[in-house]
Order: structure tokens, then C-alpha cells, then sequence
């Protein structure tokens, strides 16, 4: 009961907190939109569209199961999705 009412404290001081502001929510949308403009072959299209659903898949299941590893694997995956669109 300790662990849920902590973890129900966490959520909601990350979501009142504009300082605790989520990078990848903030980016997701961002880098796709980049994406979809961006001139690249088919081939290297493919597999940045599939880096962007699995990051984005990962970042969503951090935040349902609060598990920060998750959060920073999925951003670590954006920072290199944008590295490759040079953002």
C-alpha cells in the first residue's frame, strides 16, 4: 500500500510540475513531423519509421508503468532518431 501511494505521489508531481516537463512527449510529435518532411531513401525511411513506433512504444509503456529506465531508453532512441534527420 506504501509503494502505491508513493508511486501515486510521484505521477502526480510529475504532472503538476511544469519543471518535470516529459522530453519525449514533448519531441515524439516534433521529430515526426520532421520526419514526414524529410527527404531520405525508402530504405532509411523504413527504419527510422520503425525506430520512431518502437521509441515511441517504449516511452508510452514508461509512462503507464512509471519505470524510468524506459523513459531514458526511449529517449535515448529519439536523440539518435534526430541525429540521423540532423535535428
Amino acid at each position: 500500500m506504501t509503494k502505491l501511494l508513493l508511486l501515486a505521489g510521484a505521477a502526480a508531481l510529475i504532472v503538476a510540475s511544469p519543471a518535470y516537463a516529459c522530453r519525449g512527449t514533448a519531441e515524439y510529435p516534433a521529430v515526426k513531423a520532421q520526419f514526414a518532411k524529410a527527404d531520405i531513401p525508402d530504405a532509411e525511411r523504413r527504419a527510422i519509421a520503425s525506430d520512431i513506433d518502437r521509441g515511441w512504444a517504449i516511452h508510452e509503456e514508461g509512462h503507464r508503468q512509471l519505470d524510468p529506465e524506459k523513459m531514458r531508453e526511449s529517449v535515448r532512441i529519439l536523440d539518435e532518431i534526430k541525429a540521423k534527420l540532423k535535428m
